[in-house]
């Protein structure tokens, strides 16, 4: 791993928490607040096979598969050799409050894959009233009912969020939302409506798929809504997005253009009676790619879902968990899709109100046979919050 990743872990861990503690200490109301997380995951294929009919690459970004795609979004692989590389991360958070309706968050994060420092969320937040609150800048797109917090590995049960649900060219965008809150008796409503653009440049998604580092991925005229509903142990969020999506790909003597209208929709269901609880979400994505010189138009869906549950006993979780990936097209000589689905066992050990560890065994069935192949995974993490 690269050493400024190494040296910004080593910083969360050991100086951080100090530092923050001693900043609260010292002036309870102060203006700036600092916090920041961090994990530490490690992981390998124990046991997979190509199948006789397998049509896809036999390396993923320098790795031999049979391999796992762990985070799509930050090209994180797995493969038969131990590494901490594809999804340990750390991030830095600060907030200065300038009054009581205004304030500018800023957060920082670095990653295993690409471990210079990032700049994740860089956003004004104004409360235009007691409900309504406006946010200007960078932030994470409020796709799925983690994506707020999907680095945060203390905030769910899993080793990582599903990849099948959490992985796309671009996690964030450059734009404005108003956010509306309100509590009425039992039932807590929060809602936003969201727009921007995001630009990604030598795309680790796309690495994926091509070997030479020259792309460039543009999320354009981006618009969406979610709501989300608590009452009591039940928790329902609905989500809807459009973007048009253009890809440039330098890759070879060929320059290919793709752009594609993407639209999604999602909802997320999730119980927890303090015991037990279940977590559940379902996306629908559709990409209209439109024709070009290379390619006629065709259309690509792809529903998604995950459904998990699991049980408390004092510090430990155990939690089992199902998700399909099921791409679709009318005309598989233009697309081919993919389809894979994976059964997860994680146990959590939670070391106190801020810390947990982490240990998973993944069953990925690459059921197209054409993107890594079958797999099973073995994965451990150290997750902290400060």
């Amino acid at each position: 791993m690269k050493k400024s990743f190494i040296k910004l872990s080593l910083f969360g861990i050991f100086a951080l928490p100090s530092f923050a503690a001693f900043a609260q200490d010292a002036d309870s109301e102060s203006k700036f607040k600092l916090s920041g997380f961090l994990s530490v995951v490690g992981g390998k294929t124990i046991s997979g096979k190509l199948d006789p009919n397998y049509s896809g690459p036999t390396n993923i970004k320098g790795t031999d598969c049979p391999c796992y795609v762990a985070d799509w979004s930050n090209a994180g692989v797995y493969g038969n050799q131990l590494t901490l590389r594809p999804e340990s991360r750390v991030g830095i958070q600060g907030k200065y409050t300038i009054n009581p309706e205004a304030s500018i968050t800023t957060q920082l994060t670095s990653r295993g894959t690409h471990a210079t420092p990032e700049i994740a969320w860089a956003f004004a937040s104004y409360k235009l009233n007691e409900n309504f609150e406006l946010q200007v800048g960078r932030k994470r797109i409020p796709l799925y009912y983690y994506s707020d917090f999907q680095d945060i590995g203390v905030s769910y049960p899993w080793v990582s969020p599903p990849p099948e649900l959490y992985g796309w060219e671009a996690t964030n965008y450059n734009g404005a939302s108003i956010r509306y809150s309100k509590n009425i008796d039992d039932i807590n409503i929060t809602a936003s409506v969201f727009g921007g653009q995001e630009k990604v440049k030598s795309s680790f998604y796309q690495k994926l798929y091509y070997p030479i580092d020259r792309t460039e991925v543009r999320w354009n005229n981006m618009m969406g809504a979610d709501v989300e509903v608590n009452n009591g142990p039940l928790t329902v969020r609905a989500v809807a997005m459009t973007t048009k999506v253009r890809t440039n790909n330098y890759n070879g003597a060929n320059f290919v253009n793709d752009n594609t209208n993407l639209k999604a929709y999602g909802l997320a269901v999730n119980l927890d009676f303090d015991k037990w609880f279940v977590l559940s979400e379902v996306t629908q994505l559709t990409r209209d790619h439109k024709a070009s010189i290379y390619s006629d138009p065709f259309k690509v869906t792809a529903p998604v879902y995950t459904i998990g549950a699991g049980m408390r006993f004092g510090k430990w979780t155990p939690f089992i968990n199902y998700a399909k990936f099921d791409e679709k097209t009318l005309d598989v000589n233009l697309y081919k899709p993919g389809v894979y689905d994976r059964t997860s066992a994680t146990l959590r050990y939670d070391l106190d109100s801020s810390s947990t560890v982490k240990t998973q065994i993944d069953r990925n069935t690459d059921i197209t046979n054409n993107f890594g192949g079958h797999s099973t995974m073995f994965r451990i993490s150290y997750d902290r919050v400060f």
